[in-house]
């Protein structure tokens, strides 16, 4: 029997690393191909996060699924026989070892933020062609924006609804992304609130955002949530958090600098 069962289990051996490379090179290719092209985005002289978002909510499903079925194929052969002694059937012990990988991936992926690369080279690529140079780049704040009021529509493919930079200076807090730019006095800031987000996985990693309410027009108030970007994981992502708040904070409570008379 050991005999017979040998060359079916080469030739399905054979199989699975073919198809282990198919997938993972595919993953690869596609994860490279996103990310130095910011998701075939080649115009930066007009906004393109509406679009970017859209095309990057398809590449998170087939980037990592690829990738992930890459390498769990490629452990099936190992991993088959193993579940078969313990008494899985053949079917199930194939397809075991996949599924298994798909699903750590996607827990992974809950931590290690793979777009970071893509969000960084987005906003510098975008700012630059507005007119902000790379040296006034380094002193600011890779941040997304968003409403805390917005429903889940808005949150389709990601919940920023701009993506741009920050800088807490001495008199103001200056914003420029890819749609919106805005300089707030400390009296245009009238609230500065710590507000976790309990429809996001930024919850799991313990992120309170930063959430500033800011006068209007008249009487009315804008509320903008603070989404720290272009870091690897959520613990990055917390801490770049934590950073941003004690300088806001610090900024707001501090006192003006006299203007010499």
């Amino acid at each position: 029997m050991p005999a017979v069962d040998s060359e079916p289990q080469v030739f399905r051996g054979i199989f699975f690393t073919l198809v282990s490379y198919l997938f993972l090179g595919l993953g690869v290719a596609g994860y490279v191909l996103c990310v130095f092209t910011a998701c075939l985005t080649f115009d930066f002289t007009r906004p393109v996060w509406s679009f970017v978002k859209k095309k990057l909510y398809v590449a998170n499903i087939f980037v990592p699924l690829a990738a992930s079925l890459g390498v769990g194929f490629g452990w099936a052969p190992f991993l088959s026989p193993v579940l078969k002694a313990a008494g899985l059937e053949a079917g199930m012990a194939n397809v075991l070892p996949v599924v298994g990988v798909v699903m750590l991936f996607q827990v992974a992926q809950m931590w290690i933020l793979i777009w970071a690369p893509l969000e960084k080279r987005l906003i510098e690529k975008r700012l630059l062609a507005r007119g902000i140079s790379a040296s006034q780049m380094r002193t600011g704040v890779l941040v997304g924006l968003s409403n805390p009021a917005s429903g889940m529509l808005k949150r389709f493919g990601a919940i920023e609804e701009d993506m741009g930079m920050l800088w807490v200076g001495p008199d103001q807090l200056t914003y420029w992304g890819d749609g919106e730019n805005f300089s707030l006095t400390r009296d245009q800031v009238v609230q500065i609130e710590r507000k976790a987000d309990a429809r996001s996985t930024t919850m799991l990693a313990g992120i309170a955002h930063v959430v500033l309410h800011v006068n209007g027009v008249g009487d009315t108030q804008r509320q903008v949530r603070l989404h720290t970007e272009g870091l690897l994981t959520m613990g990055q992502k917390r801490q770049a958090m934590d950073r941003l708040a004690d300088a806001i904070i610090r900024w707001h409570s501090s006192t003006p600098p006299s203007v010499p008379a």
